[in-house]
């Protein structure tokens, strides 16, 4: 387990996120613009903070959550105290890098998650994906009761076509669901649309509205 550099996770935590023009504190912009509470907004500017000592100390490419994305793009739109006062402070410029699609931006994903865990231990529940396994076992369930169901009464009244078309529909769910439960696709996060602030919908980024890495 890599030991946590204190004095450097000090400087970070301990920084003044910036209010804007209008005086306005950074935790009530971020309300404002995201619709969430100032509880959650907390939670989500502790868990950029802790983003942002992994990009100041992991060499490698840092991917962040959707939720942690949103803090970061606020902070970088106060330009100065961004890059002349917080980087400083992080002994680095973290650029800010948007894009990345497949296998390796998944693997990256991962692989922050994992160093991230390394020293702060769990992440939050909503600010970093968090997958519900029974939740996702009872949906199959549910699902493949309802297509045999489905298929036993298409076989009696014999409108095959039609009934293949109504069982279109949650065959495919199923498949989608079913293919959540595999390693690979247990990081693979939608956002577009959803709530990112939210434990179904939180993670990822470099698609869709926007979205970037560390490094």
């Amino acid at each position: 387990m890599t030991s946590l550099n204190t004095q450097l996770w000090e400087l970070i935590k301990t920084h003044k996120m910036p209010d804007d023009a209008a005086g306005t504190p950074f935790i009530e912009q971020l309300m404002a613009e995201n619709r969430i509470s100032r509880d959650t907004a907390n939670v989500a500017i502790a868990e950029y903070q802790k983003f942002m000592y992994l990009c100041a100390t992991r060499p490698e490419r840092n991917v962040p959550s959707k939720a942690v994305d949103l803090v970061w793009h606020l902070h970088m739109q106060h330009s100065r105290d961004y890059w002349d006062v917080f980087c400083k402070k992080l002994g680095k410029p973290v650029h800010h890098n948007p894009g990345g699609q497949g296998l390796q931006h998944l693997d990256d994903y991962k692989a922050t998650v994992k160093a991230y865990s390394d020293l702060f231990g769990t992440p939050p529940k909503g600010i970093w994906k968090r997958k519900n396994r029974v939740g996702t076992f009872i949906v199959l369930i549910f699902l493949l009761v309802f297509i045999c169901i489905g298929a036993s009464s298409i076989v009696q009244s014999g409108g095959f076509l039609f009934g293949i078309l109504w069982l279109s529909v949650p065959l495919f769910v199923f498949v989608i669901t079913l293919n959540s439960l595999t390693s690979k696709s247990e990081l693979t996060l939608i956002f577009e649309c959803n709530d990112p602030f939210a434990d179904e919908d939180a993670g990822d980024c470099g698609s869709g509205d926007g979205g970037g890495c560390g490094d």
